[in-house]
């Protein structure tokens, strides 16, 4: 017999949530597991018998794991197909080339808020936070490594960019999904999240050009930096042709193909350009698998250029599927949703619903750590709740967002920030801090609900403006 209707008291599926929770922050945060895979999977365990206790049968349980984990195959995909991308991108000089003019063009106390700006640009233009960050998201890792930046710095500003396009681009799939799902215009969609995205980019920028001006750029920085010119100029051609694998994706993407043909379109690029340089297929598939391994003059040059291939990605992938297993369990004993029934309850004032779709986004992403689902499952669940309360739908939508789309890379054991650990070698922990625009956003828009700014009504007008008037009027 089937379990599928058994619900959880509020008290038990609350413990169910936390204590997993609970057992994977203190694995990461206390112990310092890297990477966590054994919390994840003591979780996972702990989880299962919470939820056996509630009437489930395992094999029920297997149902719900095996079916989350379906739900990364594309993630799975892309994270493979950009530990390729690295790797033939080195080969090719592609990454060489942007740390060098990188290095040649942008001053050290710039450095932070260039690299928000150009990966703001970049997601923007390709609607992809994966793709910007394990492109030139590596090569400004590099670039800052050189300039001696801390390394959770340059990546919580990479991530704010990479975020920002996610966001806003309207070739973004989160974009494109929380505007159907929220059942509003693309494009008024869009317009609706100015009123969030604009406040937290000219915060971002303020606090990255703040840590820029702490930087300071001793003598033997700009010793490595000009150690790290010569070799790669010794080692690599850097010629314009270097950059038509970035140009190809971005063009592309822009014309909406599908992501994982223009990334293959990419690697191809790539290891054409390597090969009309001299490199031989066998060297090519070898970097492919198991990584590039620079041999320049440097060995700071050569550590910031080893890196990518197939294996690199392999405990990323480990760790996604526990984190998805986690929070099959989770949606398969109806956790989840006895607790979002608990938010709305009482949710009727701009206010509460924002807070209620904030919140849901946030325990969806701990419990499940999908970024899609953070979107989706509030857009759905709340979109009655917002018509009763007569408040337009691109409020909802824009909410789904400032939550559900940049929280994922905020919570340690997401599918995002796994990426992010794989990709880039720096973990939420230690980079969340500095991710400005992703950490600022959900508190723009409580500010704005409880002022009413940007709050509008079905009928088309604000809600500030109905405040306005009613505050005249008792005057």
């Amino acid at each position: 017999m089937s379990s599928d209707g058994k619900k959880p008291s509020l008290l038990w599926a609350f413990l169910t949530f936390a204590v997993p929770v609970a057992i994977i922050l203190y694995g990461t945060v206390v112990v310092g597991v890297r990477p966590p895979v054994l919390p994840l999977l003591v979780a996972v365990a702990v989880a299962g018998i919470m939820a056996l206790k509630i009437g489930y049968k395992w094999e029920e349980l297997q149902e719900g794991m095996l079916a989350a984990v379906g739900r990364i195959q594309i993630a799975v995909a892309i994270l493979m197909l950009v530990g390729m991308i690295i790797a033939s991108w080195m080969a090719s000089g592609t990454i060489p080339a942007i740390i060098y003019w990188g290095l040649k063009l942008i001053a050290p106390e710039h450095f932070l808020v260039s690299t928000f700006v150009l990966c703001c640009v970049a997601s923007l233009a390709t609607g992809t936070s994966f793709g910007t960050m394990g492109t030139i998201g590596v090569a400004l890792l590099g670039v800052g490594g050189a300039m001696g930046f801390n390394p959770a710095w340059t990546v919580g500003a990479i991530v704010s960019g990479a975020y920002f396009g996610d966001k806003m681009s309207p070739v973004s799939d989160s974009t494109n999904i929380t505007a159907t799902v929220c059942e509003v215009p693309l494009f008024t969609h869009i317009a609706s999240m100015l009123w969030t995205t604009v406040p937290a980019a000219i915060i971002s920028i303020a606090g990255y050009a703040i840590l820029g001006s702490m930087h300071t750029g001793d003598l033997v920085s700009v010793g490595n930096i000009n150690t790290i010119l010569t070799s790669l100029e010794a080692t690599y051609s850097l010629s314009p042709i270097a950059f038509l694998p970035p140009i190809l994706m971005v063009v592309l993407a822009y014309k909406r193909m599908p992501v994982l043909p223009v990334m293959v379109i990419c690697i191809v690029s790539a290891l054409a350009i390597a090969l009309y340089d001299g490199a031989s297929i066998s060297v090519l598939a070898k970097q492919l698998t198991t990584g590039y391994k620079a041999a320049t003059p440097s060995q700071e040059l050569n550590a910031l250029l080893s890196r990518g291939g197939l294996m690199s990605v392999m405990v990323t992938i480990l760790l996604l599927t526990s984190g998805m297993a986690f929070g099959g369990i989770l949606e398969k004993a109806r956790v989840l949703e006895v607790l979002l029934d608990a938010m709305l309850r009482g949710a009727n004032s701009a206010l509460s619903l924002v807070g209620a779709t904030l919140g849901a986004a946030y325990i969806i992403l701990l419990g499940t750590g999908s970024q899609i689902l953070a979107v989706v499952v509030p857009g759905r669940a709340f979109g009655q709740n917002y018509k009763d309360a007569k408040i337009a739908p691109q409020v909802l939508s824009r909410t789904c967002e400032d939550a559900g789309t940049l929280g994922c890379p905020l919570v340690p054991w997401s599918v995002h920030a796994f990426y992010i650990l794989g990709i880039l070698g720096v973990g939420a922990v230690d980079y969340v801090p500095f991710a400005f625009f992703n950490v600022t956003i959900p508190f723009i828009s409580l500010v704005l609900a409880a002022t009413g700014f940007g709050i509008m009504k079905t009928d088309g007008t604000s809600v500030r403006s109905l405040k306005s008037s009613a505050d005249s009027e008792s005057a």
